[in-house]
């Protein structure tokens, strides 16, 4: 989970200024290509979801950025942060992403 709020950090501090620019950066961050449509299409869903969970939990958003040893930035909104974490952590445990033997 910190791994993929670390990722989230930089989602938002690095990958532009809307949410297609940051789906696609995350995908060449940890996948090394761009993002499909449909893949998009998928992320951009569950990051609406994940957004609208948190405006109507905050404090679920609070936590979750002072869970770990890695120190969130004051500057970023602790929604945006925890809906992206969670964008972060799906795409970190993609087959795709991870190493099998």
């Amino acid at each position: 989970m910190e791994a993929a709020r670390a990722l989230a950090i930089r989602i938002l501090q690095e990958g532009g200024g809307d949410d297609p620019a940051r789906l696609d950066y995350v995908f060449r961050r940890a996948l090394a290509r761009g993002i499909e449509p449909t893949e998009s299409e998928v992320l951009g869903a569950l990051l609406e979801k994940h957004r609208v969970h948190y405006q109507q939990h905050p404090d679920r958003a609070e936590a979750l950025g002072k869970n770990g040893l890695h120190r969130v930035p004051e500057d970023i909104d602790p929604i945006e942060l925890a809906a992206w974490t969670n964008v972060a952590r799906t795409v970190l445990n993609l087959h795709e992403t991870i190493t099998r033997n």
